[in-house]
């Protein structure tokens, strides 16, 4: 038959008695808060074997967090004066893996029993490439960023995987095994750059980070067409085709051109604006 302390171990202060007397040593007992309550002990295992320096994580039901500790030599684990009810229990160990969370019950005044096996991680000594992609202006972090991982394998390097920035322009890899490698990050509007080649061998976290520099001349667009006669709607090869910022009314020339053999032309790099196109031919006579 098990017993439970009702109340914490009193004591009265320190009295004499020196003969013939009536003492009166009156307690006022504490109730013990743990009366209502159990521990959980058990063992932490891979492969028969007990895991030392495993920590044992236990939750409620609903998953919110209540306790945690680690195991000793032999991985053996105490969690004292868990209040009685249901709860979850888990363990984890760098190189394994995590498993499901196991169910118990919390007794009152009782030893709860588990033993928690945890799987190797057969991925575990794999790597981690991750970084910030940012501007080179102002060190900006850039989202949205196109971010590729290489295999740096001549002649041909070999493309291993491709992810995009989050806001705060993060990117990481993982599960990567040891190797020679580099990394790119390319974006709308700059020009694409890469890390210097690293190698990474077994557990490492690799920190590469790339600077993109703006393209200034990616906020411009194209202007084209085609010039022709206006009765018999034949391509004119050679016109030529002058383009004009139209700013308050006034026309500015800014560029030529001439068209080719079927009539058209194009106009590149041109900045944001209000434009008007004029085109004739002149030839000798």
């Amino acid at each position: 038959m098990a017993l439970n302390d009702q109340y914490i171990l009193g004591y009265t202060p320190i009295f004499d008695l020196t003969g013939r007397e009536e003492i009166t040593q009156n307690l006022q007992l504490v109730v013990n808060p743990f009366a209502t309550s159990g521990n959980l002990v058990g063992t932490v295992t891979s492969g028969g074997v007990g895991l030392s320096g495993a920590t044992v994580k236990v939750y409620d039901i609903n998953d919110n967090p209540i306790e945690h500790t680690n195991t000793g030599g032999t991985g053996q684990f105490t969690i004292a004066n868990l209040p009685v009810g249901s709860y979850k229990v888990t363990a984890i160990k760098d190189g394994y893996l995590l498993p499901l969370t196991t169910p118990i019950t919390i007794l009152s005044n009782r030893n709860t029993t588990v033993t928690i096996i945890l799987t190797a991680d057969a991925e575990a000594n794999l790597n981690v490439v991750y970084g910030i992609i940012r501007t080179t202006n102002g060190e900006t972090p850039l989202n949205d960023a196109v971010v590729s991982l290489y295999s740096n394998t001549l002649p041909d390097p070999t493309l291993i995987i491709t992810t995009s920035t989050n806001d705060q322009g993060q990117y990481i890899f993982g599960l990567i095994p040891e190797g020679d490698y580099y990394v790119t990050a390319a974006k709308q509007g700059y020009y694409t750059n890469q890390s210097a080649p690293f190698s990474i061998t077994t557990n490492e976290f690799i920190n590469s980070q790339i600077s993109l520099i703006e393209d200034t001349l990616s906020n411009t667009g194209t202007i084209s067409g085609f010039i022709k006669e206006s009765i018999s709607n034949i391509p004119i090869s050679s016109a030529g085709v002058a383009l004009y910022l139209v700013t308050n009314g006034v026309e500015t020339l800014v560029d030529t051109t001439r068209t080719n053999v079927s009539g058209k032309y194009l106009f590149v790099n041109v900045n944001p604006g209000t434009y008007i196109i004029k085109s004739t031919k002149q030839e000798e006579i």
